[in-house]
């Protein structure tokens, strides 16, 4: 059945359960999800090895914070990111498997190493930063464990490869060529050409509109286009039906109050050194009447070691334990970690905060009115899924339930209408609504759940099939693009000519055409509005030859002026700078060939599906 754990749910039962999802989606802030609870399957597998869902969650969502953070989760996947998270992962698994067969391990000793020589948490005098490193964790919502397994995987993969790539480079002479390429600089002259006006272009005859028509038919074909009968399940349509009474408001604030406790939150002063006898030597020190934040600034000069508004669960066990049971401006015995050793001062406390009911009476209402809404929407998905499955149509259904049935305009697979657009009804642009739309057994009734989780349910009511429209049916617009057409074509005639013409400059001025001058250009000049016009000039293989480009402006033609070359030094330098990524290219092509090889060997299996419906982003 449809019905299943959701977001809002806030009930004491569904709690239980509710318990179980957060701990596997921890961090996931997907929204609106369905999650299957299919926690034991294989997502991602390579031998023995697999990745599971909550690693692909999290992985996921900071894909997305930092590379397309405007975008929702479902244009996330619409673009390509889930699948580019899926390969990265996919890799993962596959190198972790071979290490696994090949006995390969990296110590405890060389991941602190890799993590003390890390410029990223180095303070400005160039020595490792406790601080630094556990504010890199916090931001990236990782745990001390979770962060030394990844680093664990980069360093495998790095011993793996290595063998095979480091020895790969591009030759320098190659490099040199493209370098003197990109530098060279040119200069053109630049000839724009107005195109005819559709008004001197005379109006077509009937049969060389015909064979316009005939040889251009392709591009009148009109797609096959479907309309379906349907009906729209959206939680939203119905909270304005949903009534709560003043007495059910309390008793929900009694059993809902912990939800909307603000937890306690505290900010911490730390010293992290790296043997005990310092920190111990520092806890003295304060004893004897020393200032905390004085010893800092003497050890961590110019270094921020405060971390404001920490919850317990955003530190360590073996910290979080010792700071929440400190007072305010109270000196921590010393605290060891994997890190080092600490010494904190607590410097804040921000205590829980319990609302009352008038403080959240409308948000509660609210959340309650769309729990409602949503139990109904539900309610009504599972008896429409259970009476398609004993023959009613959707009309009983809709009868039965007081749903609206609606008809969809006539669209294509693409979601476009007879004009080419994509209409406005959000329902008619979902992919799996589309998909649904267009599957061959499309006239079984089922509901569906679009990828933002709604639910819906269609029936194809007609197929227009795919047609070439008649000849007169369309004469007008055929007239009108034969003269665009036409005019296109004329325009290029006289471009024609001016590139023949014995006097280039002459001839431009003869017909009125605009003359400019391009100087300095470079192959990759972005500075110049034109990029159509760049392509052009570095084509050109000779000083003084033409060639005619089309650019934003219409059509143009560019001469080849003169080519300086660039200064040795010049070269020089940028073949330094293309070295890296030239060979860094090269070798990730072959770090990706021998992964790609050893999947094979371990048997790669991705279950894309799955992946999307734990996490509630497909129909189950």
């Amino acid at each position: 059945m449809l019905k299943s754990l959701r977001k809002h749910s806030k009930h004491p039962i569904a709690k239980v359960f509710l318990v179980i999802v957060l701990i596997a989606f921890a961090g996931l802030g997907l929204g609106s999800f369905v999650p299957s609870l299919q926690f034991n399957q294989e997502y991602i597998k390579a031998g023995d090895t697999s990745i599971g869902i909550q690693e692909i969650a999290n992985q996921f969502n900071k894909l997305r914070a930092e590379v397309a953070p405007n975008l929702t989760v479902n244009e996330a996947i619409e673009n390509g990111y889930l699948d580019l998270l899926i390969a990265f992962l996919s890799n993962e698994a596959i190198i972790m498997e071979e290490a696994n067969s090949q006995g390969i391990t990296v110590t405890r000793e060389y991941l602190k190493k890799s993590i003390l020589e890390n410029k990223r948490f180095h303070d400005g005098k160039g020595q490792f930063s406790g601080t630094k490193f556990q504010t890199s964790l916090l931001s990236s919502g990782l745990s001390e464990e979770k962060y030394l397994e990844l680093l664990g995987r980069d360093i495998i993969k790095d011993q793996l490869t290595r063998t095979v790539t480091d020895s790969a480079k591009v030759s320098e002479d190659i490099i040199k060529l493209i370098a003197s390429k990109n530098l060279e600089k040119r200069d053109g002259t630049i000839v724009d050409l107005n195109l005819t006006p559709i008004s001197e272009i005379n109006k077509p005859s009937e049969s060389e509109l015909k064979n316009f028509y005939d040889n251009t038919s392709k591009s009148w074909i009109e797609p096959t286009r479907r309309i379906a009968k349907y009906f729209y399940l959206d939680p939203d349509n119905y909270i304005e039906k949903i009534e709560i009474s003043e007495i059910e408001l309390i008793d929900e604030f009694d059993i809902r109050r912990s939800d909307y406790i603000q937890e306690e939150m505290r900010s911490i002063n730390q010293l992290i050194l790296d043997n005990q006898n310092d920190a111990s030597e520092i806890i003295s020190s304060i004893k004897n009447g020393g200032e905390f934040e004085t010893i800092v600034k003497e050890k961590f000069v110019n270094q921020n070691t405060v971390i404001n508004n920490l919850k317990k669960s955003d530190l360590i066990e073996e910290i979080s334990n010792e700071v929440f049971k400190l007072n305010v401006n109270e000196i921590s015995s010393v605290i060891k970690s994997d890190l080092g050793y600490h010494v904190i001062k607590l410097t804040k406390i921000v205590p829980a905060v319990t609302p009352k009911l008038d403080e959240i009476k409308e948000t509660l209402k609210n959340d309650i009115r769309l729990e409602r809404a949503t139990d109904l929407v539900y309610d009504i998905a599972n008896f429409a899924d259970d009476e398609f499955a004993s023959g009613s149509s959707i009309d009983q259904v809709a009868k039965q339930k007081g749903i609206d049935v609606q008809l969809t305009e006539a669209i294509d697979r693409e979601g476009l209408n007879k004009n080419k657009i994509r209409p406005n009804n959000k329902l008619f642009r979902d992919q799996i609504f589309l998909d649904v739309l267009w599957e061959d057994n499309s006239d079984e009734l089922s509901i569906n759940e679009t990828i933002d989780g709604k639910f819906f349910a269609l029936v194809v009511e007609d197929e227009i099939k795919e047609y070439l429209p008649d000849f007169k049916e369309i004469k007008p617009k055929l007239e009108s693009s034969w003269k665009q057409t036409k005019a296109i074509e004329k325009t290029i005639g006289l471009a024609g000519e001016l590139s023949a013409a014995t006097d280039f400059i002459n001839f431009a001025n003869e017909n009125q055409m605009k003359i400019s001058e391009i100087k300095n250009a470079t192959q990759n000049d972005t500075s110049y509005a034109r990029p159509q016009i760049i392509q052009s000039l570095f084509g050109i293989k000779k000083i003084g030859e033409k060639q005619i480009a089309a650019s934003n402006l219409g059509i143009s033609v560019v001469r080849f002026d003169k080519a300086t070359p660039p200064k040795p030094e010049e070269v020089k330098n940028l073949v330094e700078i293309l070295s890296t990524p030239f060979n860094q290219s090269l070798q990730n092509d072959l770090s990706s060939a021998l992964i790609s090889k050893l999947g094979e060997k371990h048997k790669l299996e991705v279950n894309k599906s799955l992946i999307l419906q734990a996490l509630g982003l497909t129909s189950q």
